[in-house]
């Protein structure tokens, strides 16, 4: 499978910022987490798969 690349200009995409947690809500499991430091939660994200560019990776240990 090859994708085409379009070159031009555009505005750049937000960054998404995941966090990796294994959890459960309703019944249903998540391992990868956002969290809203605004109302301190996290709110799960039941996608498995990750598309894209990785620019930066933080490990911590808690």
């Amino acid at each position: 499978m090859v994708t085409e690349i379009k070159l031009g200009l555009c505005n750049p995409p937000e960054p998404i910022y995941l966090h990796v947690k294994s959890g459960e809500l309703n019944g249903e499991s998540y391992l990868w987490y956002n969290y809203d430091i605004n109302n301190d939660q996290t709110i799960p994200v039941h996608k498995t798969g990750l598309i894209g560019y990785i620019s930066e990776l933080n490990p911590q240990r808690v």
